[in-house]
């Protein structure tokens, strides 16, 4: 995490059209291609998200090691939590009919799992190689737009 220092604020002002330009420019990009290369709309890609988010976030802790929690394909030990319609509907924000049309969608296309006692969770064998390949090209595309922002403010005199 950046530290907010003087100098970081006074760059951060001083560069602010540029930053926010490239910050914009990835955002933008990466939405695009998740309908794209997803054929996803947005709603249902943050749907998605949010509801994969919540599975295996209480599998997640402060500190811990990769190895601990992943097994030698880069994926999750253990299996996610699911959870209820409702926390999907009111952590993303929306409707909770909105929530339920776009997980039946979901789980259509098999990226969302339903449990016998009517649990959500994200379904492992949707993570499929097409995902994998979008998610390594966001994260090489995250680190870029990361550096160039930093070489943007390095360039700023304080």
């Amino acid at each position: 995490m950046v530290q907010e220092t003087d100098d970081f604020n006074l760059r951060l002002d001083r560069a602010f059209g540029l930053l926010a330009f490239i910050v914009n420019r990835h955002l933008v990009h990466h939405m695009r291609r998740i309908a794209l290369e997803l054929d996803m709309d947005f709603e249902s890609a943050y749907i998605y998200g949010t509801l994969a988010h919540m599975n295996v976030a209480p599998l997640l802790y402060p500190g811990a090691q990769p190895d601990e929690m992943l097994d030698r394909d880069g994926l999750g030990r253990a299996t996610g939590i699911p959870v209820r319609l409702t926390d999907v509907a009111q952590v993303a924000g929306l409707p909770r009919e909105t929530v339920r049309r776009k997980l039946e969608i979901l789980m259509a296309k098999g990226k969302v799992e339903r449990t016998t006692d009517g649990l959500w969770c994200y379904a492992k064998d949707g993570l499929d190689e097409n995902i994998v390949k979008f998610t390594k090209q966001t994260i090489r595309r995250f680190l870029a737009t990361a550096d160039e922002l930093r070489a943007t403010m390095g360039r700023v005199e304080p």
